[in-house]
């Protein structure tokens, strides 16, 4: 959230927290879908001293999530690409007594994803894009990366002024591993994991499962991909993204499948602001976009500086839900 970005994410961020979570009434959730700290490629140590850094650099953002957590508002940081350390349960734990010092539980961190029965789930999104997926996810809140390889996007960013022959060396090594850790996640040992997060989730070990094994890696369809993403950005073009993607439905079907369907289904790792219905099932799909310049899609954040979006989803007494995708400005237009 650097103020260098001309929408100004870090002074923004507290404004909304202030304006539409503190001052409004009843039981709240406020969930962050991935990416919200940078943190990728750090060690424990580094980890833990980059997250008070980013916190310390932002003092208006963290004494309004402090503010939140305070008046018992339930905080959830959903894990993405760029902060799978905060997983770690170290730099968890630290999140946790910054934020809330005086009740921890009120900040909870979620490797993989959010979800809250019958009403909906969250995740950031990059465990179904091949080029940054990270099949054994769950093995980050044991102890961080330090025994995961890189997967093949981030090994092609590890060491940027390096020849193109040695980065690609590094992202065919990296499909190698991730062709490894494939198959890695259907052996007992990770399936205890699985196990485990089922019960986290309040969710069924088969169907949780299934939907670790959904998006699988293959190097013969992923780098296809990836070379046509390098053709399009080497061009300056990107795509429009005006659809839900696939994997959005196979996860919300899957969980249809297994008696534990819900309303909606929020992603926001395209950084393409979206609601829309997903095929075959009644579950809304929503992209959160991003509040940064790096603006992709066809919402109005796109010409827009001064439109921030954001998810609402709201759950009446009687189960029921409504919501979904809003766009927040801070002149109140």
């Amino acid at each position: 959230m650097s103020d260098y970005d001309p929408r100004r994410p870090g002074s923004m961020l507290p404004e909304f927290l202030r304006r539409e979570v503190l001052a409004a009434p009843g039981q709240q959730h406020v969930a962050f879908v991935g990416d919200t700290f940078e943190l990728v490629g750090f060690a424990e140590d580094q980890s833990l001293a980059r997250l008070e850094s980013i916190l310390a650099w932002h003092p208006e953002t963290f004494l309004a999530l402090k503010s939140c957590a305070a008046s018992g508002v339930q905080l959830h940081f959903v894990c993405g690409n760029h902060d799978v350390e905060l997983a770690r349960p170290s730099v968890a734990a630290r999140l946790s007594a910054l934020l809330s010092p005086g009740e921890p539980s009120q900040v909870r961190v979620h490797p993989w994803f959010l979800h809250v029965p019958h009403v909906l789930v969250a995740e950031h999104g990059h465990q179904h894009h091949a080029l940054h997926r990270m099949p054994e996810v769950l093995r980050t809140a044991v102890n961080g990366t330090d025994e995961l390889d890189l997967p093949p996007l981030a090994a092609w960013n590890a060491h940027p002024s390096r020849s193109r022959l040695s980065r690609a060396g590094a992202v065919a090594r990296a499909c190698l591993a991730s062709e490894r850790a494939e198959r890695r996640i259907r052996e007992p040992a990770y399936d205890e994991l699985l196990q485990t997060e089922s019960l986290r989730l309040a969710l069924d070990g088969v169907a949780v499962r299934d939907l670790a094994r959904l998006s699988r890696f293959r190097t013969v369809s992923a780098l296809p991909v990836a070379a046509t993403r390098m053709v399009l950005s080497a061009a300056g073009r990107r795509g429009a993204g005006g659809e839900a993607p696939a994997a959005a439905g196979r996860f919300a079907r899957t969980l249809e499948a297994h008696g534990s369907g819900v309303a909606w289904y929020v992603s926001g790792h395209t950084h393409r602001a979206l609601e829309s219905g997903l095929e075959a099932c009644p579950t809304r799909y929503i992209n959160t976009g991003t509040w940064c310049s790096d603006v992709r899609g066809r919402g109005p954040d796109q010409s827009d500086r001064r439109a921030f979006p954001y998810a609402v989803v709201d759950v009446a007494r009687d189960g029921t839900t409504s919501g979904g995708l809003r766009y927040w400005r801070p002149d109140g237009g």
